[in-house]
């Protein structure tokens, strides 16, 4: 090899060496003071991409965790108001047993239905109970996704109806089948002062009329088609036993016509009872009336058995607006208006209701928590894949730090060495 001063081909090696030794040996500090393997994309591009992907599916699980057991705690709070609601109910049916206490005298019995009316309020009280300002009980279910992936399946919870309470509905039927009214000659259906009221959302046998036990709030539009009726008789709408609207048949003022053929009732919800008779507007009455069981009474004024019937041969109802229809028999029991009036095989079946609604609840507890089980599985092995991308192993790279600090040592060395290697030009110019 010549002996040249101008350039000096082992300096630059060894320079060369050095660098590359020494770009090693920060990449290595890098990692181990920062825990990660990927410092800077170009380490590893395509692993870059994918920890990042598995990053944001880890936290959507955390997220997804913290959403399952909010909804955990949404139905425990839940199952506290339906338990409180079975000791409301269970207190009840011993009232109603009290009650029918043959010794017991007319003021015994108005304390057992002044606590009565307490404990019916309080029924509906915990109907309106809420969870973070969520209602705790209504007729639709609530969602809540399984897991973090986009097309994860979604777990149903709530749906807990305590009040029975369902949608704005519409109800129409002919009478003909309706073999638990009473009926006239030709099978349509009547009323008279002298048999039970005409229950209009309980009528076993018609096709629009099967649930048994069902209560009306909220404005609603009634409309009678009738056959006929005589001069005095009375027709008394009733809600939850207390008088929406009483329309006496006639030719007066207010009265409805004898030839009517279409009595149409509204009740705004509010208190209001406007009716009309084939179109013609007949009147206003107020009531205090806000929800329970729609009835039709027939209170005749006068002495003639025979003039003591009114025929229909139709009802529709139709509940619009606020309105709902709601057949529990929790609502049966919130609507009563004593104990008198209410059964104890009413009070019994809603106690099955809510013992039904609470085994329920268990159920989507249960459901929630194997759920929260499997994604908190899933959250683990997410974070292993992103770790054996992300992490950097202590072990190994300490290892490699240690040769990349000796070939830094050793390179400085050389390069040391080398950039003096062009001095024994001067010993022969010398």
């Amino acid at each position: 090899m010549s002996v040249v001063i101008n350039t000096n081909y082992a300096a630059t090696l060894a320079a060369n060496n050095l660098a590359s030794s020494n770009a090693l040996l920060q990449r290595s500090l890098n990692r181990l003071s920062s825990g990660s393997k990927i410092v800077n994309p170009n380490d590893d591009a395509g692993g870059l991409a994918v920890s990042m992907k598995l990053a944001a599916t880890s936290r959507r699980q955390q997220a997804i965790n913290a959403n399952l057991g909010n909804s955990v705690s949404y139905l425990q709070t839940q199952d506290g108001a339906l338990k409180t609601a079975g000791k409301v109910l269970d207190r009840i049916s011993e009232l109603k047993t009290l009650y029918s206490d043959p010794t017991k005298n007319t003021e015994d019995l108005a304390n057992y239905d002044a606590e009565f009316t307490q404990l019916k309020d309080q029924l509906s009280s915990l109907a309106g109970e809420e969870f973070n300002g969520i209602a705790l009980f209504g007729s639709s279910t609530m969602s809540v996704p399984s897991t973090g992936d986009a097309n994860a399946s979604t777990l149903e919870f709530g749906g807990a109806n305590l009040l029975g309470t369902g949608n704005a509905t519409s109800f129409t039927d002919e009478f003909d089948s309706l073999s638990n009214w009473t009926t006239g000659s030709s099978g349509d259906a009547r009323v008279d002062n002298t048999v039970d009221d005409l229950d209009l959302l309980t009528a076993a046998g018609g096709s629009a009329w099967a649930t048994s036990n069902q209560i009306v709030s909220g404005p609603f539009n009634l409309e009678l088609s009738i056959l006929s009726a005589s001069s005095d008789d009375e027709l008394r709408l009733q809600l939850g036993g207390v008088d929406l609207a009483t329309f006496t048949f006639g030719g007066g003022a207010g009265q409805i016509p004898l030839g009517a053929s279409t009595l149409t009732l509204s009740f705004d919800g509010a208190g209001n009872v406007s009716a009309s008779a084939d179109g013609n507007a007949i009147g206003t009455q107020s009531t205090s009336a806000t929800s329970g069981a729609l009835t039709i009474r027939n209170d005749y004024s006068g002495s003639s058995v025979t003039e003591q019937l009114i025929y229909f041969d139709r009802v529709s109802v139709n509940v619009t607006g606020a309105g709902t229809i709601s057949d529990s028999n929790v609502a049966t029991v919130a609507n009563a208006s004593s104990l008198a009036s209410l059964s104890l095989d009413s009070v019994t079946s809603a106690l099955q209701e809510v013992a039904t609604l609470r085994a329920e609840n268990g159920a989507q507890q249960s459901r929630l928590g194997f759920a929260a089980e499997v994604n908190a599985v899933n959250k683990a092995n997410i974070e292993a894949a992103h770790s054996r991308i992300m992490d950097v192993d202590v072990a190994q790279e300490s290892t490699a730090l240690a040769k990349y600090n000796i070939l830094v040592q050793a390179g400085t060395s050389m390069l040391s060495q080398a950039n003096q290697s062009a001095q024994t030009a001067l010993k022969l110019i010398g």
